[in-house]
């Protein structure tokens, strides 16, 4: 057996070092005759089992976008989305000036994309955060939030964010929302003393931040993402002093404490997914913003190859994923408007249900894979390498299979569900093609 093992580790890392020079496609190519090739196909609940479990949380401190809004999915239930964000100094110093009164204020941020329907008004409210954000001694979770105080807005509007915004006569080159806050705002940061503008850590433990939510939406909704870092996202006071009329600008930095918060509702969906259960599983589900995972396993796999009484070598081994369209529990699945992800991702998953990244996933993008393709409706990925050591560890170790997650759920909206190894559409089910070949000692 360790003779055997030996053997087969040295082929592997003799290829994993030519993969640098040249992506693989088949794992051992080189060394194997096309007529040596053998290819067998796992699919079905026999094959593969499977499971579909909640997200608990992730880290969203600092995500590139920022994303609030209300979503309804008749498969996945509600979606409620929000952010926190400290906001800062645009100048060293600042003096309001003598006599200076507020006149209005706006929040003006940059869209950075949508999904769902935008013709559902939503609703946004801006509050002030009473907490102190720290961002050198806090991991921030999609499920963490802060104390707030006073409503600063309320603002319902449609999202456009392919539409550019127009101010009065004037049209401005980019997409944002202009959000009218309470006057109050503007009248709190003119009346603090003088030292609360010393620095930014000085303002900042005046004025600690605000949270963007949305009220629950009507119809189907939709979830806005923002760049608070983008130069035409800020905080505005309009004022006036004895001698002008102008403005000032607070601005969000990527050295300011931002997160993203998300909680889920499944219980009010039209056709609920049905979580936790391996038994029976027709489709598979996987939503961003620390939503849903899929889960599957191969328990007969290394039993497979110990009952050919020789040593297998794993050329290439396909995971491949189809959509599910129409009708799913009788309820239709809108892919028009709950479009598909760019990308998924596939990870080892360990007995306390976090994970560990895959050998194969090293190699590079190109041979893993993990892109959604459109004209066949499917995500594939390459797991040679993964399925060659359960193989070697044998029928008897311990596996606890792989998790399938959408990529960039911290800051991506985006949901997907496929067939599963119970589908009756037996053609389109989960499925792991094998190529491999027979070694003998």
């Amino acid at each position: 057996m360790k003779t055997k093992r030996l053997l087969l580790l040295t082929l592997m890392m003799l290829l994993a070092v030519t993969s640098c020079k040249k992506v693989p496609q088949h794992i051992g190519s080189s060394l194997q005759p096309n007529s040596s090739y053998i290819h067998v196909a796992f699919s079905g609940n026999q094959n593969i089992i499977s499971d579909v479990s909640c997200i608990d949380s992730l880290s969203t401190k600092s995500a590139s976008l920022s994303l609030v809004g209300d979503l309804n999915d008749p498969h996945f239930g509600n979606s409620n989305l929000s952010f926190y964000s400290q906001i800062g100094l645009t100048s060293n110093s600042l003096q309001w000036g003598d006599g200076a009164t507020s006149d209005s204020a706006v929040l003006q941020i940059l869209y950075g994309g949508y999904y769902g329907d935008t013709l559902t008004p939503l609703t946004i409210k801006i509050h002030e955060v009473t907490e102190s954000m720290s961002g050198d001694s806090m991991t921030y979770y999609s499920n963490t939030s802060f104390e707030v105080g006073d409503e600063l807005a309320n603002y319902t509007f449609l999202p456009r964010p392919r539409t550019r915004t127009k101010l009065g006569n004037d049209t401005i080159g980019v997409q944002v929302i202009r959000i009218p806050v309470d006057n109050i705002l503007g009248e709190k940061l003119i009346n603090a003393q003088t030292e609360g503008f010393a620095s930014n850590d000085a303002f900042m433990d005046y004025f600690k931040g605000i949270r963007l939510s949305c009220e629950p939406s009507s119809g189907t909704g939709s979830i806005c993402y923002f760049n608070l870092l983008n130069t035409n996202s800020y905080l505005r006071v309009y004022y006036h002093n004895d001698h002008d009329t102008t403005y000032y600008d607070f601005n969000v930095s990527d050295k300011y404490v931002r997160f993203n918060h998300f909680e889920h509702d499944y219980d009010n969906a039209q056709a609920p997914i049905t979580f936790n259960d391996t038994a029976f599983n027709e489709y598979l589900y996987v939503q961003s913003t620390a939503g849903v995972r899929s889960r599957i396993q191969f328990p007969e796999l290394a039993q497979w190859a110990e009952d050919m009484n020789t040593n297998v070598l794993i050329n290439e081994a396909k995971l491949t994923l189809t959509g599910a369209n129409g009708l799913i529990n009788g309820v239709n699945n809108d892919t028009t408007i709950f479009t598909q992800p760019v990308q998924l991702v596939v990870v080892k998953a360990k007995e306390d249900g976090s994970y560990s990244l895959l050998p194969d996933q090293l190699v590079g993008t190109n041979y893993f894979g993990g892109y959604y393709e459109p004209e066949t409706d499917q995500v594939w990925f390459r797991i040679s390498e993964y399925v060659q050591d359960l193989i070697l560890a044998g029928p008897n170790a311990e596996d606890h299979g792989l998790y399938i997650y959408t990529y960039s759920g911290a800051f991506n909206a985006k949901r997907w569900i496929f067939h599963g190894p119970d589908s009756p559409d037996t053609a389109n089910r989960i499925k792991l093609d094998i190529i491999y070949s027979k070694i003998d000692d």
